[in-house]
């Protein structure tokens, strides 16, 4: 009886651990972005990178298969579409700004800082257009 109630109970302890495993799903997704960027004022090369929202509001950008190079505090956005995920860039010439991701498995995307960025770069006389071009990148 006894090695019965215990094989009983390990199945069960297996089938939680499967099942909590199973919940933790990612909220991050991989992109290949091919041009630099700016992300609320830093500077962030051509590549691929592995972004993934954090808990705390805030995202973290894994360049190439290393550790998080930028962790940043995000805004609430709406999310434009549940199921796509994505980068949302605003493009002024040939300088591209982060303005929102929408990640997988969240209920809301990630806002970014454009307005200041984008009037440096305004200022500075390079964008040429009043309003951004809208580019998007679909992650994987």
């Amino acid at each position: 009886m006894k090695p019965a109630i215990y094989k009983v109970m390990l199945l069960a302890a297996l089938l939680a651990i499967a099942a909590v495993t199973l919940n933790a799903q990612s909220t991050g997704a991989r992109f290949t972005v091919p041009f630099d960027f700016v992300v609320n004022g830093y500077s962030l090369p051509a590549g691929d990178y592995f972004v993934e929202g954090l808990w705390w509001n805030a995202v973290a950008f894994h360049h190439g298969k290393g550790q998080a190079n930028l962790i940043l505090m995000a805004e609430r956005g709406t999310r434009t579409q549940e199921v796509q995920t994505k980068l949302v860039f605003h493009k002024y010439g040939s300088q591209y700004i982060l303005a929102k991701a929408e990640l997988p498995n969240t209920d809301f995307s990630r806002a970014f800082q454009t307005t200041a960025v984008s009037h440096v770069i305004k200022v500075a006389g390079t964008a040429p257009q009043a309003s951004p071009e809208i580019v998007e990148i679909a992650g994987k």
